[in-house]
């Protein structure tokens, strides 16, 4: 078990209560103050929410509102309360536990990364570095029996644990330059939401994790204080220094707890309560029905402006970090109930899909690798070509651009007309399936709509080529483009737009 280190929590607090009388008129948006008076008036809650009403997570706060009042036939109405303990101290969440306990709101709504700061660690599973990787595992967690274990861990802290919602994968990101590698982390200051198990990991990567809050990180990059950060796409900002992503190195999810105060949930009728956990599970599985699109996230994030790029670590590097990370599993497996929970994520995460690192778009990826070489021209290769994806060839593709093999590619066959700098893939839609190619040296560069395919090639005097994929590719792209020769049989035949 992370040892929690003893902290008091009202000096968090001292800001926060500022925030009281203002919170107290604000409804979020939603217009669930109740007017009414009178015995048959409905039950009111006040959910207080950590963050404001433009994170990702205030959809699902409205809906679990939504849900409360469906499930309890307009008995029971929840007021939502944005940003509810305020933004002035890093450890902003944990005010939002606090006032929960204190009365002041009936729920509340945060992270679950800080309740290990208060000495409940029965989260920190989730915490886990580079385990939990992918939206579709996410939700299996979310809407499980791992999510139950978890909760229950609130019970007698003066909580009473209702839902866990599932929001995005936090990635790293630095201010100056990706963070892809052992070496990159060693000596790096990175901001990390205050946890006890994600400054485990900074230790363990050798970073310094820095606990600063939203109001002061502007201030701290321009000052050349920070170098680094974990958070969300969709989330991150160029002003905070998130603008150099590592796509295929995932920390760790965000994940938010929906809970009760004891006192106040030990007021409500059963049936009242019933609705509340019906409705916190109805939100966690909208949730987790409905995941972001880390492809369209990414395009935004690098259609942003200028000074923005996006790598892939490689499988060496990975591999390296994984190693490094090893003691963070030592000293959270001291819990054996995290230990049994680590266990149960890793078997879900043996059945579950794999999610493919999305490819950014082509004014993401640093071009100075691509555009080595003498331009050569386009029709030296051109030809019709054939190839099946074998096992031995997706395994080498996929961890050639830092992914893990898959087995749903093994043999494909691949057919590809190349000509004259445009090529089509496939028989299927020959619009959606082509695009463009230059060569430049040893390498050839597919335009995909916008996406970009590196490959390291070398022709055989029979017209062969083998292809060795560039990260940053998605591993399913890699599998089929890469996983086996290139076999020329014959001069290129079909139409491409």
């Amino acid at each position: 078990m992370l040892a929690a280190t003893t902290r008091k929590l009202a000096p968090l607090m001292a800001t926060a209560l500022l925030f009281s009388a203002v919170s107290a008129c604000d409804s979020g948006g939603d217009g669930e103050a109740d007017k009414a008076g009178g015995s048959d008036a409905p039950k009111l809650l006040r959910l207080a929410v950590a963050d404001d009403a433009e994170q990702p997570d205030a959809p699902f706060a409205r809906y679990f509102a939504r849900r409360v009042s469906a499930r309890s036939d307009g008995s029971v109405r929840v007021r939502v309360v944005w940003d509810a303990a305020g933004q002035s101290s890093p450890g902003y969440e944990l005010g939002i536990a606090q006032r929960v306990r204190d009365g002041d709101f009936e729920l509340g709504w945060m992270g679950s990364r800080a309740w290990d700061r208060m000495g409940i660690t029965s989260f920190q599973a989730l915490q886990a570095p580079f385990l939990v990787t992918d939206y579709g595992l996410l939700g299996r967690i979310a809407t499980g029996a791992p999510a139950e274990r978890m909760l229950a861990g609130l019970d007698g802290h003066g909580f009473v644990g209702l839902g866990l919602v599932p929001e995005h994968l936090r990635y790293a990101f630095g201010v100056r330059e990706p963070l892809a590698s052992v070496d990159d982390f060693a000596g790096a200051r990175v901001r990390v939401r205050p946890s006890e198990a994600t400054d485990v990991l900074m230790h363990a990567l050798g970073a310094k994790p820095v606990h600063i809050s939203g109001d002061d990180v502007a201030a701290a990059v321009a000052d050349g204080k920070i170098d680094g950060a974990e958070a969300s796409l969709g989330t991150n900002s160029r002003e905070e220094g998130e603008s150099h992503l590592t796509v295929n190195l995932p920390l760790f999810p965000k994940t938010l707890t929906v809970f009760a105060g004891e006192d106040a949930y030990d007021k409500l009728e059963g049936g009242q309560r019933e609705a509340i956990r019906e409705a916190a599970r109805d939100t966690a599985a909208y949730a987790a029905a409905h995941p972001p699109s880390e492809r369209a996230l990414m395009a935004e994030f690098c259609l942003g402006g200028g000074g923005v790029s996006a790598v892939a670590a490689t499988r060496g590097d990975l591999d390296a970090l994984e190693r490094a990370a090893q003691p963070v599993y030592t000293q959270l497996e001291e819990d054996p109930g995290t230990k049994a929970l680590i266990a149960s994520i890793r078997t879900l995460k043996a059945s579950s899909p794999g999610h493919p690192v999305a490819v950014p778009p082509v004014q993401c990826t640093p071009r100075t690798g691509t555009e080595s070489g003498r331009k050569r021209s386009p029709s030296t290769v051109n030809g019709t070509y054939h190839w099946q994806v074998t096992a031995a060839g997706a395994q080498a593709a996929a961890r050639a651009v830092g992914a893990s093999p898959i087995d749903e590619d093994i043999g494909t066959v691949g057919k590809m007309t190349l000509r004259d700098g445009k090529w089509r893939i496939g028989d299927e839609d020959p619009e959606e399936n082509s695009g463009t190619y230059e060569l430049m040296g040893n390498r050839l560069v597919f335009d995909w709509g916008g996406d970009i395919l590196t490959f390291e090639f070398a022709r055989e005097g029979n017209g062969t080529i083998r292809l060795e994929p560039l990260p940053p590719m998605n591993r399913g792209d890699a599998a089929v483009w890469a996983g086996g020769p290139c076999r020329r049989v014959g001069p290129p035949v079909r139409d491409i737009p």
